[in-house]
């Protein structure tokens, strides 16, 4: 009876301690819900401040006759100007010129279409093709409809900059977290440690410096791929006498900054807009040498610089990426690598830290006589 009752109590203990962890973790998803836009500023000021602080550091170290140059909060002002100067670059000088190629599409479109009914009417053989399935007239339709769609489109990129300006608030929300993160973050973390037992504090120094490390050599690899691809447009697209040569180049860069498909659009936005400048031999050109470069820097290039800054497997980068990108976007996408890093370097640790303490254990036999304490 007394065994009953015992057993009893042990189930309505463990229903009790199961419907308590059921409630703690409804009210923390709602929790979570609730604030994961501050979150998701959270995440991307941390990742912001980890990318920026080398730049940060080097500005800092920068002295003259001994004395340093540019305090810490110049430094990152410096950094923070730098930035906006190559954002309104952007603005400025590469996407206007594209917008007036697009323009003007809607007004050269008409021509080559006649072209096109001009050649179509001398080929016999595509004559009767065109009669039974009334090509040019469907191209014809369509570039009579085509001014009206690229005014849907400017309306949509007015659309967007409206758009960009509510999202102000959040981009100096981030700017203003990275900035107080650059300026203080590491002495605060520092004395964090300094208050924790002395083996944690040391781990504790251990991990942040290995998740540094990573996100330092994912930038890093990130910003040299995609100025490779800003040159190698450049490169390719200049001795075709392509006008937009050089925008199309910084665009391919920004693109390439994507990732999983960054490049692959990039390409071929590069690829329409080379079609109203020499077809089809610049286009065949391009697609053939690019196709070259992506499949060379997807397969090797970027494997193995992945492999060797982050140390993260490339499959575990595309399922990483993918799953980013689905919870929060552009910006999961961005951090997904890292992430996933980040987390293999915690298990990595976990795993040294239960080795540690399986070894520092007792190796005598239980039961054992202990050692009799020495006399004075």
């Amino acid at each position: 009876m007394q065994a009953a009752r015992i057993q009893a109590r042990a189930v309505i203990k463990v229903v009790a301690i199961a419907l308590v962890v059921v409630a703690a973790a409804v009210l923390l998803a709602f929790v979570v819900l609730d604030v994961r836009t501050t979150l998701k500023w959270l995440v991307a000021a941390v990742f912001l401040a980890l990318a920026l602080n080398p730049a940060v550091d080097l500005l800092e170290r920068v002295r003259v006759r001994g004395r340093v140059l540019l305090p810490r909060w110049l430094a990152i002002l410096a950094v923070y100007l730098a930035m906006v100067v190559g954002f309104l670059f952007v603005v400025l000088h590469v996407i206007p010129p594209i917008v007036e190629e697009v323009e003007g599409l809607g007004t050269t479109l008409p021509t080559y279409v006649g072209d096109v009914e001009d050649w179509a009417e001398k080929n016999k053989q595509f004559s009767e093709l065109n009669d039974k399935y009334n090509v040019t007239a469907t191209l014809t339709d369509q570039a009579k409809e085509l001014p009206s769609k690229l005014g849907d489109a400017a309306t949509e990129a007015k659309g967007l900059t409206v758009t960009l300006f509510k999202n102000l608030f959040a981009a100096l929300t981030v700017l203003t977290m990275t900035f107080f993160l650059l300026l203080d973050g590491r002495k605060q973390g520092e004395r964090l440690l300094d208050r924790m037992p002395r083996d944690h504090a040391e781990r504790g120094r251990r991990i942040s410096g290995r998740i540094y490390k990573i996100v330092k050599g994912y930038v890093t690899v990130n910003l040299t791929l995609a100025i490779a691809a800003g040159v190698f447009t450049w490169v390719v697209l200049e001795p075709l006498g392509v006008e937009l040569a050089l925008p199309l180049a910084i665009l391919m860069a920004f693109m390439d900054l994507v990732p999983l498909v960054g490049l692959t659009i990039g390409g071929l936005a590069v690829a329409v807009a080379i079609v109203f400048h020499d077809f089809p031999v610049a286009v065949i050109v391009w697609l053939a040498l690019f196709l070259v470069y992506q499949q060379l820097q997807d397969r090797v290039i970027q494997p193995l610089m992945y492999r060797s800054a982050v140390q993260v497997h490339p499959v575990i980068a595309i399922v990483a990426i993918l799953v980013g990108a689905q919870l929060l976007g552009v910006l999961g996408a961005l951090l997904a690598i890292p992430v996933a890093a980040a987390i293999g370097v915690l298990i990595d640790e976990s795993l040294i830290y239960r080795r540690e303490s399986r070894d520092a254990g007792p190796t005598s036999a239980p039961g054992a006589a202990s050692p009799a304490p020495a006399t004075d």
